[in-house]
């Protein structure tokens, strides 16, 4: 079974699909040419925080990491509140490296720990564990010789933090959605992997959280540029969706290690926190972000 059949309740005719949706490079510069909705005013760059700045009364600190790749030995951790790591944690998901990262989770103090799953967790997609098997891919020799006895539960092994996957949890108030598929553009490893067109369905058109936290694949014009294929790999679904309906305070994201750093448009702060560079080597430190508590209605 192909992508689209992942239990979609919908039908195009329900939803608006952007004409640029298979084509994000393509979609950017349409956009910034006919609306300069790349570029400021409407966007800008954002210097992350330094890790000494005190934090304000009345504000939670969030630490924001993606893309450590079983490589955070070497990772410094700043002083925070919730801490958020948006997927590859592992090179496959094997589940020695699922076991060392939760180990190391242990180490860290924060009081809530999220964590969402990215396309090098291979054995948390069931679906494509299966396929792989079959076939017998040569790619991930490591990965299809595992029995599914030794990953079925491989979640489960994630004992120190919270996992998120296409849910969401209320923490201090604010609401964080999490979700571990990403657009097929282009296929870089092809676990959790959808058109873009389908990724929309699944994963933004059931996220509400607004005054939240997102944590999930990329937007296109949002560090997104991949400069050695000279493409922009973000959805513009999932951009329409942030920008026109969910409206997050903070989207959380990672897997392009080239597009580290911070921007915003107004509303909604996106920050690729991938820890690795192009070159696999954990020189990026963690972001820390700090959003005001949320007002308690009653």
């Amino acid at each position: 079974s192909g992508p689209g059949s992942r239990s979609m309740a919908f039908t195009l005719s329900e939803i608006m699909v952007d004409e640029y949706s298979t084509n994000p490079t393509q979609a950017f510069t349409f956009y910034n040419i006919n609306q300069g909705r790349f570029q400021p005013p409407h966007v800008h760059m954002v210097d992350p925080l330094p890790h000494d700045t005190p934090k304000p009364p009345g504000y939670t600190r969030f630490v924001c990491i993606s893309d450590t790749h079983s490589r955070t030995d070497a990772i410094q951790m700043p002083y925070g509140d919730v801490f958020i790591h948006a997927g590859d944690f592992t090179e496959l998901g094997l589940p020695s490296e699922v076991k060392k990262f939760n180990d190391w989770l242990g180490t860290l103090p924060y009081d809530i720990k999220i964590v969402i799953a990215g396309n090098h967790e291979l054995t948390f997609d069931q679906e494509f564990m299966a396929d792989l098997i079959k076939q017998d891919f040569y790619y991930f020799p490591s990965a299809s010789k595992l029995k599914p006895e030794n990953y079925e539960n491989v979640q489960s092994l994630l004992t120190n933090c919270i996992y998120l996957q296409d849910s969401e949890v209320t923490v201090r108030g604010f609401r964080i959605y999490g979700s571990p598929w990403w657009v097929t553009l282009p296929v870089f490893y092809p676990s959790f992997s959808l058109p873009p067109l389908f990724f929309f369905l699944s994963c933004s058109s059931t996220s509400p959280v607004s005054s939240g936290v997102l944590c999930c694949c990329l937007c296109v014009g949002f560090l997104d540029w991949v400069p050695k294929k000279m493409q922009r790999v973000g959805c513009m679904e999932l951009l329409n969706t942030v920008q026109r309906r969910v409206q997050p305070k903070l989207h959380v994201f990672g897997h392009i290690h080239e597009g580290y750093g911070m921007m915003t448009d107004g509303t909604t702060t996106f920050v690729n926190a991938s820890a690795c560079t192009v070159n696999f080597q954990p020189m990026n430190p963690p972001i820390v972000f700090d959003l005001p508590n949320p007002t308690r209605t009653t």
